[in-house]
């Protein structure tokens, strides 16, 4: 166990990046929040402290900021985006669009899947739907799988997939406000008329909470920054790049497989999204995963670790 002189002998020769970049990063950031957006919160200070923490413990704590720090800006930003939504989005919210076209491409006996669904709830897929819904799972999975290969000999696969993982949600990000969509709850509960005081809801996903009697989903999705990102859907984004980075995993990608089908299914089960989101989504996945190999090349380095047989020698090209 090394004392706190040693951590700062090690901390000093560590890289620039954790001894100036990464703090400068974490003070702009709590200064924005409390003097520019007025909306310094503890998960605020927790986001920096971690950030800075994983830069300052050790080497293995930096060895984990390589997959780690990526995943804290994607929550940063994304936390940030409730302070100018309003001044960046599009004036034309689309309501009706999506609905057509799920409507003319997906209907079922004159209604939407999201319509049709909600007329055939069952309390087992209300649990089912509802736990893979939880961001304890579809984000808990990205963020131990990037960890799981980073400390398993799949270093650069590891930090392409959380690099990946916070492009994807970026660009998917800069939809919401370019194209913003209406999802499905909102005209099951506003119909097709605009009002921008209607605030985010947990919809199908409070079955769930009803069942297990905790307001585990109002408490998460009642806080969505965006009422109006429902087009791509970037649920279905993180266990599809899972699936695609873990894919030589053989013990794992049957799984993931499954989750990430259970995901795209909940999504329009729980009334979050139309069939419409979910294609967008997997088209920004794909996107943004060729985008990396064509400007850092294939994943093709020898992989050391054969991890009980189930991780072959090399990654693909």
């Amino acid at each position: 166990m090394l004392s706190l002189s040693e951590r700062v002998a090690a901390y000093r020769r560590a890289p620039v990046v954790y001894r100036r970049e990464l703090p400068l990063l974490c003070l702009i950031y709590l200064f924005l929040a409390r003097f520019a957006a007025h909306d310094l919160r503890p998960e605020h200070l927790l986001a920096a402290g971690l950030a800075f923490g994983l830069g300052f413990f050790s080497d293995g704590s930096r060895k984990l900021a390589r997959v780690g720090l990526p995943f804290i800006l994607w929550v940063s930003v994304y936390d940030s985006m409730r302070w100018y939504a309003d001044a960046i989005r599009s004036p034309l919210i689309h309501i009706h669009e999506p609905y057509d076209f799920d409507l003319r491409f997906f209907g079922i006996a004159g209604q939407t899947p999201n319509e049709w669904l909600q007329k055939h709830t069952a309390n087992v897929l209300d649990f089912v739907c509802g736990l893979s819904y939880t961001p304890f799972f579809f984000v808990g999975e990205s963020i131990l799988l990037a960890i799981w290969m980073q400390f398993h000999g799949m270093e650069r696969r590891a930090q392409r997939f959380a690099w990946v993982f916070v492009i994807a949600n970026f660009v998917g990000f800069s939809f919401y406000y370019i194209y913003p969509a209406a999802p499905p709850w909102y005209v099951a509960e506003h119909g097709f008329l605009l009002d921008l005081s209607v605030r985010a809801s947990p919809a199908g996903t409070v079955r769930f909470d009803q069942l297990v009697g905790m307001p585990i989903m109002q408490g998460f999705y009642s806080k969505s920054a965006d009422v109006f990102g429902a087009i791509p859907s970037l649920h279905i984004v993180y266990p599809f790049l899972a699936l695609v980075y873990s894919i030589q995993l053989r013990r794992f990608r049957i799984v993931a497989l499954a989750y990430w089908l259970l995901v795209c299914f909940s999504a329009v089960y729980l009334n979050h999204h139309y069939v419409l989101d979910l294609f967008a989504g997997l088209a920004i996945a794909i996107t943004v995963s060729l985008a990396f190999r064509a400007a850092f090349g294939p994943l093709g380095a020898p992989n050391p670790v054969a991890a009980a047989g189930t991780i072959p020698a090399g990654e693909p090209a």
